[in-house]
């Protein structure tokens, strides 16, 4: 996978103060920075939740038509290469469906099963695809559709390097206006760690019924930033 990585130098990052002590021979000469990097990648995996709703007069009859829903659109994805290990049931309600009278206690008219499904979809371009044939097979309840990236660890790891690289670098233009260097780091944490690798977009009726006409687009990139606070002596 092709990363494009980059590293941020603007001055709106807090910076603490040089430290200039009046006794150099006891204490250290110190400069605190602040370091963002971020990595950018398109994803590689898209993220399909939708359902099967079903009611009938009787729990046993809506459980055993929302089974055979789920079981055609199982089928249905597996001879379209979804493999099993990209399917999984997240959610199983069975709830009685009720009618309320004046004066009278609510009276059971029948039952309502929802069985909600998630699908890994690892072809981007066939996720409308697979959307109509899901609709085919009998879903009718999609509820979201999200991209992102499956393995995040060495962005995180490249996001971390560029960071630190940024907060050098700012370190060495501030005490190079005082014609001095920067020494060793004496401190490093990481600060924040904001991963905005999922973009999700709820879905509608329009949505799948257009599925087949109007392609899904996956978003051209997602990304992965961190931010550290480095504190580096001065020479």
């Amino acid at each position: 996978m092709k990363f494009i990585t980059r590293a941020l130098f603007g001055f709106y990052l807090v910076i603490a103060p040089i430290v200039l002590p009046a006794n150099e021979n006891t204490e250290r000469r110190w400069i605190m920075v602040t370091g963002e990097g971020i990595v950018e990648t398109p994803p590689d995996l898209a993220v399909l939740r939708f359902g099967v709703m079903t009611t009938s007069k009787s729990a046993k009859a809506a459980t055993r038509a929302n089974n055979g829903s789920i079981a055609k659109i199982i089928s249905a994805l597996k001879e379209e290469g979804i493999s099993s290990e990209d399917l999984e049931t997240t959610r199983f309600s069975l709830s009685p469906q009720r009618e309320y009278r004046k004066n009278q206690p609510p009276m059971v008219i029948g039952y309502q099963v929802s069985n909600t499904l998630l699908v890994k979809v690892r072809d981007l371009d066939r996720v409308g695809e697979y959307m109509e044939l899901i609709v085919e097979s009998g879903g009718n309840n999609f509820e979201s559709l999200s991209f992102t990236v499956e393995d995040t660890h060495e962005m995180e790891e490249e996001a971390r390097v560029l960071a630190i690289e940024n907060a050098l670098s700012k370190a060495e233009m501030m005490t190079g206006a005082l014609d001095s260097k920067v020494g060793l780091p004496l401190t490093i944490q990481e600060i924040s760690h904001s991963n905005r690798l999922v973009q999700q977009r709820r879905m509608m009726e329009a949505d799948v019924m257009m599925a087949s006409e109007v392609p899904i687009q996956a978003p051209s990139e997602l990304n992965i930033r961190v931010r550290v606070q480095v504190k580096f002596e001065i020479e």
